[in-house]
């Protein structure tokens, strides 16, 4: 039961971390009520619940049939399972926490190609209660600064990110993030026929670090 609890916990993260992207900073994230974006019609209370309203409606509005995109499904479920791994002292609470600024700041980054400073700077304060300020989270912050105030072909964004895990990871581990990361960006880049101009870095960020944090647990 309490493993059920765990996992529609994490689920409702996700649904919240959807909802704050949707939103923030351009609208309020309390008003209006939750609504189908296509239609605008204020879902019911049954539709809020994480996972089995997408299934029940066979990821479908249950007003307009537009179909809802899949990853809300997929990080629903994922950060269920995140949350049951900590229920099971898999993960650790700094480790959680990341993931969960990772995929707050890779949403944004998908969806804009950049983050609002107050999604990264927030969440970040929380791991601060997991690890001490470090040089190399202040050099990568300069860096952020340098790259929002120059053009060095590396966003902002990237380095305030990479800033967050260094906090928890090692030089060497925060090393094979970057190199993981920039090989499934470019990856990505050429399987699209470089039909993309720039590429949202910050989820292939995430993947290094979910690969690192996954070697280092086996």
């Amino acid at each position: 039961m309490d493993i059920l609890l765990f996992f529609f916990l994490g689920a409702s993260l996700a649904s919240f971390i959807g909802v704050v992207v949707e939103r923030f900073p351009e609208k309020s994230l309390i008003t209006p009520a939750s609504h189908c974006q296509a239609c605008g019609t204020t879902l019911p209370t049954w539709d809020l619940i994480p996972i089995l309203s997408f299934l029940i409606n066979r990821g479908h509005c249950r007003f307009c049939q537009v179909k809802l995109p899949i990853w809300y499904l997929l990080i629903e479920c994922f950060l269920g399972i995140v949350s049951v791994g900590y229920y099971h002292h898999i993960l650790s609470g700094q480790i959680c926490m990341t993931i969960l600024l990772s995929v707050l700041l890779s949403l944004y980054d998908l969806k804009s190609l950049g983050f609002p400073i107050l999604a990264w700077l927030l969440p970040t304060l929380g791991l601060f209660f997991f690890a001490p300020l470090s040089p190399i989270f202040l050099i990568l912050c300069l860096l952020g600064i340098l790259a929002e105030m120059t053009d060095i072909k590396i966003g902002s964004g990237d380095f305030f990110y990479l800033a967050s895990l260094s906090l928890g990871l090692s030089l060497t581990a925060l090393l094979w993030v970057i190199e993981l990361g920039a090989l499934a960006g470019i990856l990505s880049y050429l399987l699209k026929l470089k039909r993309c101009k720039h590429i949202p870095l910050v989820p292939f960020l995430f993947l290094g670090y979910l690969l690192v944090i996954f070697f280092k647990l086996t």
